[in-house]
């Protein structure tokens, strides 16, 4: 085997080493994430699948409504509209009302 193969072969091994630390990191933050409502924003983000104009996935996401259980529990109740309003805020999408009306109604679900 030649040395660029050797050397190929090591570089490909330490991006994958680095790739499952990146996503270990990810997990277990999610997992630790803080009862706080910037705990929950940060999460609700990295939730939500979005382009400029709409979220798509703010009504009916298991994932989303399992945010909204435990923040129900961890928050008093009039921190929750504002959650979600800096959470779709920090999307930058053109269609906040919409997506604040969905989420609104997960939240009513949970």
């Amino acid at each position: 085997m030649k040395r660029t193969d050797q050397e190929r072969i090591e570089r490909e091994l330490k991006r994958r080493e680095k790739k499952t630390a990146v996503e270990s990191r990810r997990v277990g933050n999610r997992e630790d994430m803080d009862a706080t409502p910037g705990g929950y924003i940060q999460a609700l983000l990295d939730t939500l699948h979005y382009d400029k104009t709409t979220i798509y996935n703010a009504a009916g996401d298991d994932e989303i409504l399992e945010i909204m259980m435990s923040m129900k529990e961890d928050l008093p109740e009039n921190k929750w509209e504002s959650v979600l309003r800096s959470a779709i805020r920090k999307t930058k999408v053109s269609e906040k009302d919409l997506a604040f009306d969905e989420l609104k109604e997960t939240l009513a679900q949970a």
